[in-house]
């Protein structure tokens, strides 16, 4: 009888549990990042924003590869004064380089970030009003060790981004 009982308390126990867990799905949240419209959106704004600053480093590179292919050419030729002028030229270019590079790496680095917060917090809201509108309990994203396809909500999260 206590061995009844105890069965039926924690099938009861089980049931409870089950039902409680409630409606519950999964997305992938680097798919999501990488197909968003927003997200691209965001990448393509960085690239707009850093594409000038970008292309004067590239020029100044090949100032710098161009001065030095110069230096090796006609060093022979030069005075010990032109000689230590070109090279004291090249090393102040190559650290205004260092430095310019530097920056621009930071700046980039600072509005990825900004942007990438942006469209988490977008992405974030639309999860969250899809999940109340469709009935959802929980909506999982990283660390879950297993999902079914049947529970995998992905692509249509993506379709409420397109909206």
């Amino acid at each position: 009888m206590k061995f009844k009982l105890t069965s039926i308390v924690f099938i009861s126990l089980i049931s409870i549990a089950v039902g409680a867990a409630g409606k519950s799905a999964y997305i992938n949240p680097a798919k999501i990042m990488e197909n968003a419209p927003q997200a691209k959106n965001a990448a393509q704004t960085l690239k707009n924003e850093f594409s000038a600053r970008e292309q004067k480093l590239r020029e100044m590179a090949q100032q710098i590869n161009s001065m030095e292919q110069n230096y090796k050419k006609d060093n022979a030729i030069m005075s010990d004064e032109q000689r230590k002028k070109a090279e004291e030229e090249i090393i102040q270019l190559k650290r205004q380089f260092q430095f310019d590079q530097q920056t621009l790496n930071e700046d980039v680095k600072k509005r990825r970030n900004q942007l990438i917060q942006e469209v988490q917090r977008l992405i974030s809201g639309v999860i969250r009003n899809y999940g109340s509108s469709n009935g959802y309990d929980f909506i999982f994203t990283e660390g879950v060790a297993y999902a079914s396809d049947s529970v995998n909500i992905t692509e249509e999260i993506l379709k409420e981004l397109q909206k």
